[in-house]
């Protein structure tokens, strides 16, 4: 953060060559073997272990699985055949190292992780807006997810707030309002049950065009304040919270 630099490795494998994908959520392991990237998550059953080694970083990192904590599971249905499930698991604890260049750092006790499981099929061309942040707020550990774009007229949506490992759904389309010529301006996600404001620190793009496949990413580190209505009518407030918000437009 102090510096803004960007460390990124990035992988394209044709016809998955070189990844192991479980069958289900937690029944196995998932890895990525590549030139410059290898990629482990180990299911610990106390936890998720994220192993990944690069030429300038390495990550020893366990997100802890608290008991009783909960997370958003949602089945996308493209027509009567295809489908995508997604989970979305936020706010889980995490501890380890990360090495950047040879110098190796603690990951402190506020740490989180966010884990995101997918299967199914995507259509050949989406574009999506997610946004996540873990933290604590009054002394309750806030998790906030929100999507868009993708779900439009599905049917389903992938929106939740976590209080202390405690789910609440929330069925409803939200509205993004974010500057496309502006991406560091701050950004408001907002319905019946929703108010937030997202002020970015750091701005992560990622373009890749192999022209029948394509991505484009603009990606926004930063807090999220504001509140969100939980599945009992409370409205909890959300102060200071860190994650991200993102704009991605992918044809694959």
């Amino acid at each position: 953060r102090a510096t803004g630099e960007t460390v990124s490795y990035e992988a394209t494998t044709p016809l998955g060559r070189g990844v192991t994908l479980p069958a289900t959520l937690g029944q196995g392991d998932t890895t990525l073997r590549t030139k410059e990237l290898d990629v482990d998550l180990v299911e610990t059953g106390d936890g998720t272990l994220i192993r990944v080694t690069t030429p300038r970083v390495s990550v020893d990192v366990l997100a802890h699985r608290p008991d009783g904590h909960e997370s958003l599971g949602v089945v996308v249905p493209w027509n009567d055949k295809l489908f995508q499930y997604t989970v979305k698991d936020v706010a889980r604890p995490a501890t380890g190292i990360i090495t950047v260049d040879g110098v190796t750092t603690q990951v402190s006790d506020d740490a989180w992780a966010t884990l995101d499981h997918g299967r199914g099929r995507w259509p050949y061309d989406v574009s999506w807006n997610w946004g996540a942040g873990s933290g604590t707020t009054n002394g309750r550990v806030i998790g906030v997810q929100v999507g868009g774009q993708w779900t439009d007229g599905t049917g389903s949506v992938e929106n939740s707030l976590l209080v202390d490992g405690k789910l609440s759904k929330i069925s409803e389309e939200l509205v993004w309002s974010y500057d496309t010529e502006r991406w560091m301006a701050p950004w408001r996600v907002t319905g019946e049950r929703v108010d937030l404001t997202f002020v970015p620190f750091h701005l992560r793009r990622a373009v890749t065009d192999l022209k029948i496949f394509s991505a484009k990413t603009h990606q926004c580190f930063g807090h999220w304040h504001g509140r969100v209505r939980d599945d009992a009518g409370d409205w909890i407030e959300v102060a200071d919270i860190v994650g991200w918000a993102e704009d991605v437009h992918n044809r694959w």
